[in-house]
């Protein structure tokens, strides 16, 4: 087997935290250090992980000729230039979602990348988990029938803080940028199988929501509809919680989903799952077991793609970022135009 992939982590957030966790307990990929926004956060996040470094800066971490792979963690307006300086470095680039914050950034991106000849992925890490895969195949099979309409949701309550990243305008916050590409994505990849491609662009969009007293879309909705007739409503919210759920409604029965933006699978092994409803039938559950982490998932995914640019379907590819971003932002636009403002 070949030697654990070495990663540096950009960022010393909540997330970047769960990510150097989750990979103790890999056998293919390994965090080796970090950098953060200051020389002392990099140190504490080197100390607490036990890293072999603590960068100074961005640009000393990239230089490390035994990282491989970097992992951008930082905050949202940060992931362009974090990538791009990565990228430069002839690094490969695992990068939190959103990629950037607009379509036009994420094509800078995307053609440093390709240019550069190394990987890039968006991380959205649903994406990359077994379920996932298993729940394709379950439509594809033809379980609930032809898909009808797709329902998704992913919302929480933050308070009010106009210094935090989730209610500043200036740090990209609100929902939409922050939760609603999951369900973007997911409603596109859904509608995809309708059509037996990997994915698939909506046809026509109409927002609603509520725009804050700091100008963030607090909570926000899309109703969609594809060219095969499909439709989706989805609902994203950063200040009011109407769950974190999604279903798929077809001719023969639906198909619900209570957390499929963090599917299980710890360290110690834990189940993930759906249930198929169909009429006159007993709802039938389909679990999915895994022995380590999401986080881990998407970085052996990473490790095991290379030397490809892209990660194979249903992970994020470059055409699958780019539909995703254009359709975020046709969402905000027109949340713009229709909102009630607070």
């Amino acid at each position: 087997m070949s030697p654990r992939l070495a990663w540096g982590i950009i960022g010393t957030g909540a997330i970047a935290g769960d990510f150097a966790l989750a990979l103790r307990g890999s056998s293919r990929c390994f965090v080796r250090g970090v950098a953060g926004t200051s020389p002392e956060k990099a140190v504490e996040f080197a100390e607490r992980h036990a890293l072999v470094f603590a960068a100074p800066s961005v640009a000393a971490l990239v230089a490390d000729p035994e990282v491989i792979a970097v992992y951008v963690a930082s905050p949202h307006p940060s992931h362009e230039g974090n990538a791009l300086q990565a990228i430069a470095a002839g690094k490969h680039v695992l990068c939190e979602k959103p990629l950037t914050v607009d379509t036009a950034s994420s094509q800078r991106l995307i053609g440093a990348a390709r240019t550069a000849g190394v990987f890039l992925l968006e991380g959205y890490m649903y994406r990359s988990h077994p379920l996932m895969q298993r729940l394709l195949a379950v439509l594809r099979e033809g379980a609930i029938g032809t898909i009808r309409h797709v329902q998704a949701s992913f919302t929480f309550r933050a308070e009010r803080d106009p210094r935090g990243r989730l209610f500043d305008p200036a740090r990209a916050g609100g929902g939409i940028l922050d939760v609603g590409g999951y369900t973007m994505s997911f409603a596109r990849l859904i509608a995809g199988v309708r059509q037996n491609e990997p994915f698939c662009e909506p046809s026509s969009l109409h927002a609603s929501g509520i725009i804050g007293p700091t100008g963030v879309d607090e909570l926000a909705s899309a109703r969609l509809e594809f060219p095969s007739g499909v439709t989706a409503n989805l609902t994203c919210g950063v200040h009011f919680d109407l769950g974190r759920s999604a279903r798929i409604v077809g001719d023969g029965g639906h198909i619900q989903l209570d957390a499929p933006w963090t599917p299980q699978g710890g360290r110690h092994g834990l189940e993930s799952s759906f249930v198929v409803c169909r009429p006159n039938r007993e709802p039938e559950t389909v679990s999915v077991r895994c022995d380590r982490s999401t986080f881990a998932i998407q970085a052996e995914l990473v490790t095991n793609s290379l030397p490809a640019q892209e990660a194979a379907w249903p992970a994020m590819s470059w055409a699958d970022t780019l539909g995703n971003m254009r359709a975020l932002d046709a969402w905000r636009v027109a949340l713009e135009k229709t909102a009630l403002r607070l």
